[in-house]
């Protein structure tokens, strides 16, 4: 046996500080002490190993994840009671695989599952689960997201303790279900998850419903609404009958107060009403008399225009024209009156109006020759 000491400086340094039992790599120089004959070992240097290693980098990445709030507690999505498709990334070959499909298929045998092959272990597996996640994630109608895979060691179950695994969850737009190793695994895809449950099995009875309990939970839904129903419809006739008759007593009521009112009014109507009439009936020859003026003055006015206008339309008539010495000369087809020579062609017949007759004339020229 060995004695191993070590600085606490040295110590300071390791992050997180190994625990008991912890697997680490110590580095240092041997010293023997010859009056014990006890030979001991300064460490000068130690770092975690296996297991130990493993689990301070998840400890690590887990501190990280929290931080920027994406660990599962506080921002869990509820499943949907019945998903139109769910998708499965989890290992082509695989009990995980079979198992999911087969235990999801007996409690609903026409749920929808397309299953999104990766590897699950080994240096390539987070980038290719992270990448299998986004396709699922994306993939038409898909409602919820199940991870699986079988159990494992730590070291067997890194893939999914790793940050483009974890990240790649958080970033889905639907629920994801994470079920990766047994009960006694932990991983960090089902600290972000927004379900984790421990087997493949598990994973298919908490996305798929029994179809046997819908169903009895349907009947039992269509007894209870029809229950509702024939409650509310004896509770709106009891309602309806009891506003009929206060209804009843409501008008008995203003029939009784408006008799009385008009019967009050009545002998206050009277006198009313013959004051009225009389006034309306001076009203009205007070009108009759403005309006017989009104109208003797429209109808003086309206003479006097029309005999302005009749004399100023015998002076510019034609006729007046003509008879002052003037002529007036028109195509004779057409009758159009002719006021340019121009216009006039050879061999055109014209007829010249003057004061005491027509005048049927033929052009011999254009341009005003006749």
């Amino acid at each position: 046996m060995v004695d191993a000491s070590m600085r606490s400086v040295v110590f300071d340094r390791i992050s997180p500080p190994p625990q008991p039992g912890a697997l680490v790599q110590a580095h240092g120089r041997i010293e023997f002490f010859r009056p014990r004959s006890r030979i001991s070992m300064r460490v000068e240097v130690m770092e975690l190993a296996g297991d130990g290693l493993l689990r301070a980098r998840v400890d690590e990445l887990r501190r990280r994840l929290g931080a920027e709030g994406l660990l599962r507690a506080g921002r869990e999505r509820p499943l949907p009671l019945l998903p139109r498709r769910v998708a499965l990334v989890t290992s082509p070959v695989g009990a995980a695989r079979d198992d999911f499909v087969r235990n999801a298929r007996a409690r609903f045998p026409e749920i929808d599952i397309v299953v999104v092959p990766t590897v699950v272990q080994g240096d390539a597996a987070p980038r290719a689960i992270a990448s299998a996640i986004g396709r699922a994630c994306g993939a038409e109608g898909v409602d919820v997201v199940v991870v699986t895979r079988g159990g494992g060691s730590v070291e067997d179950l890194m893939a999914f303790n790793s940050e483009p695994v974890c990240r790649a969850i958080a970033g889905c737009p639907v629920p994801v279900v994470s079920a990766v190793g047994h009960e006694r695994d932990l991983t960090l895809c089902d600290e972000v998850a927004d379900v984790r449950v421990s087997t493949p099995s598990a994973a298919a009875v908490a996305v798929a419903p029994s179809r046997e309990a819908l169903e009895v939970q349907l009947a039992d839904a269509r007894q209870a609404m029809a229950r509702g129903l024939a409650r509310a419809e004896e509770d709106a006739e009891r309602r309806m009958a009891a506003r009929i008759a206060g209804l009843g007593r409501g008008l008995t009521r203003a029939v009784a107060e408006a008799e009385r009112r008009l019967a009050g009014s009545g002998g206050r109507l009277g006198p009313a009403a013959s004051r009225v009439v009389a006034r309306a009936a001076d009203d009205t020859r007070s009108a009759q008399t403005r309006m017989g003026r009104a109208a003797a003055g429209h109808l003086d006015r309206g003479a006097g225009r029309l005999a302005a206008s009749e004399a100023l339309l015998r002076t510019l008539s034609p006729e007046a024209t003509v008879s002052r010495g003037y002529a007036i000369v028109r195509d004779r087809s057409t009758g159009a009156v002719v006021v340019d020579a121009a216009a006039v062609l050879p061999g055109q017949g014209l007829s010249v109006q003057m004061r005491d007759g027509d005048l049927a004339v033929t052009a011999e020229e254009g341009g005003g020759g006749v």
